[in-house]
């Protein structure tokens, strides 16, 4: 596919990285920073299953790890907290891999009836043994009416290609997905590293899906935020919950570019 441009684009990011944040969202995201705290303090009750999980690839391909190129750290921990906090009917991955070896493991340790659905024609593991339903589609292809089945505490966690255009799984999302949920849904966007731009080394591959969810945020939507995790890893006060963990772990980063970059929303009523 070629796309073709009137103008030069050129690629910096605009906010963050050696540049102030930008502002408004950085305000949007400080006016909730009691609700990050306590979703730390979930996680933190489940220190010990989480520092037992294996920082590098196991020889079990049906468990998860820290260090892989697709899930920081702080996304599969917040993986296990939300699936043990809300206990969730139905777990919708758009996208799936790593993450779903996350929410498989939850689902074990804490006997959690959940079920999993991927929806994704390309998964970055094999995973299906680890689904209840597979839907080997993209986004745009699955009738948006299936999403209306998700119930208040349900999970739809979307982690797809991170381009809007016309037709893509990006945009259906954001247009026609997001818009229908009902209130109580709570919804995971991935690769998001809001009040910053998109770093360095982002540059080429021209992701645009956060400029949407910060359209959504600026806009006055009727999503709230619950746990930023490139923001939560870029302050010092939230990021030092988490000091215990990274001791039994006993790892300093895991990741070069960042620890963490989920962002978790809920739906709320109109």
């Amino acid at each position: 596919m070629n796309i073709y441009l009137d103008y030069p684009v050129v690629p910096l990011p605009r906010h963050g990285y050696g540049k102030p944040p930008h502002a408004k969202i950085q305000q949007l995201m400080e006016n909730e920073r009691g609700t990050y705290k306590k979703y730390l303090e979930e996680t933190m009750k489940h220190v010990e299953a989480l520092a037992a999980i294996s920082l590098d690839e196991p020889q079990s391909e049906k468990e998860p790890f820290y260090r892989n190129n697709w899930l920081p750290l702080l996304d599969g921990v917040a993986i296990y907290t939300f699936l043990a906090k809300h206990k969730p009917a139905r777990y919708v991955e758009v996208g799936s891999g790593n993450s779903t070896k996350f929410a498989r493991k939850a689902i074990r340790d804490l006997n959690l009836s959940t079920k999993i659905t991927s929806i994704d024609p390309y998964p970055r593991a094999e995973i299906d043994c680890l689904c209840d339903e597979v839907i080997r589609q993209t986004l745009e292809t699955v009738p948006v009416e299936y999403f209306q089945q998700l119930e208040p505490g349900d999970i739809l966690f979307i982690d797809s290609s991170h381009r809007s255009f016309t037709n893509s799984d990006v945009t259906v999302a954001f247009l026609e997905v997001l818009p229908m949920l009902k209130p109580g849904v709570i919804i995971q966007v991935h690769d998001i590293f809001l009040p910053y731009d998109y770093p360095h080394e982002y540059m080429q591959l021209f992701y645009s899906e956060q400029y949407l969810l910060a359209s959504y945020l600026l806009g006055g939507s009727k999503l709230k935020l619950l746990l930023p995790t490139f923001y939560v890893a870029e302050d010092r006060e939230l990021f030092s919950m988490l000091d215990q963990l990274y001791l039994k772990l006993g790892a300093q980063s895991t990741n070069p570019i960042c620890e963490g970059c989920s962002c978790w929303l809920e739906v709320q009523s109109d």
